[in-house]
């Protein structure tokens, strides 16, 4: 059963999922969805025993978690090829299993939303909901600016915040997804536009009828595309070319071994300083938080895989948290 914190029908639910190594970034994502949208329903996939454990620990009744066993019992053809891919590539291979689990689960959502663990929400998302309306699908497109315009490799469209109602085409939709990333789903770019899971979205708008761009700028505001925006901040709250932001996309954001933040994604210096102080600063002290809190309870850091800084010649170091 979908824990919800409101009986109103039609609810939306989110799914994410992540594993211990994970655990900060995805209680921080998790603590600021219940704060900005309460009403929601939220469903973890938590990939393995001890992020399960923390999770319902600190979570009880506020969210629904499941283990791997569970969405594997509901689509065994995800055990099938565990052993076949990389941990990478298995893990977003199990996002579009894991949306239709959400989205076929008791009671049935009107909407699903796949988020990804190293986001943050800054705000009530209810207008990017209002704007994708009736829409059966709804996608973010990545909005790569000059400077960022050879990641379009990756794809038009970031698989890091994906919707679907639970309509006929929704569930078409996340059905077939489910197939393509059950067939092919590897950490390459293929030349007819396939990574990970995310370059079979570049085709939706053309495949299925009723899909919708979101075109809030404050939504999946990220490295790759913050530069192509003006922020602004009055001391309260950032907004995005006058709109405000509604969730950013932490992608490659890295503690070293000596406690150095990092950013793998280039940033321009234009609007840095604005971007540290109301964006990047506030998300870091609260990963450094939560950090603490499960290294006294249970021995784990939870910040995320630690990388060589040497492999990311572009990184941008941050300042003191």
């Amino acid at each position: 059963m979908i824990v919800q914190t409101s009986s109103r029908p039609g609810s939306h639910v989110y799914c994410t999922y992540f594993d211990s190594a994970y655990l900060a970034c995805g209680i921080v994502m998790l603590r600021s969805l219940r704060r900005h949208d309460p009403a929601a329903g939220i469903l973890v996939l938590a990939l393995d025993e001890l992020c399960a454990r923390v999770l319902r620990d600190w979570f009880a009744g506020e969210l629904r978690v499941i283990e791997t066993e569970t969405l594997h019992t509901a689509d065994p053809a995800l055990r099938r090829i565990r052993e076949q891919r990389g941990a990478w590539a298995y893990y977003a291979t199990q996002k579009p299993a894991l949306a239709r689990f959400t989205m076929e689960s008791d009671p049935r959502p009107e909407a699903v939303m796949s988020i990804d663990a190293d986001t943050w929400f800054f705000s009530d998302p209810s207008t990017m909901f209002d704007e994708i309306g009736a829409a059966s699908v709804g996608l973010s497109p990545n909005r790569f600016h000059a400077a960022t315009r050879h990641l379009a490799i990756y794809g038009l469209y970031g698989g890091g915040c994906v919707y679907w109602r639970n309509d006929e085409t929704g569930r078409r939709c996340l059905d077939d997804w489910r197939d393509d990333c059950l067939a092919w789903c590897a950490e390459e770019v293929h030349p007819d536009g396939r990574y990970m899971n995310q370059g079979y979205l570049n085709r939706w708008p053309e495949r299925y009828t009723g899909v919708h761009i979101i075109q809030h700028p404050g939504s999946n505001l990220a490295p790759w595309n913050v530069d192509g925006h003006l922020l602004a901040c009055d001391g309260r709250s950032v907004t995005v070319d006058g709109r405000p932001l509604i969730f950013y996309h932490f992608s490659g954001v890295h503690r070293d071994a000596e406690g150095q933040w990092y950013s793998y994604s280039p940033h321009l210096q234009r609007q840095f300083d604005l971007a540290y102080e109301w964006i990047y600063h506030p998300y870091l002290r609260a990963l450094e938080v939560e950090s603490r809190k499960l290294k006294e309870a249970y021995g784990i850091e939870g910040i995320g895989t630690v990388r060589s800084i040497s492999e990311w010649p572009t990184a941008v170091r941050f300042g003191p948290v």
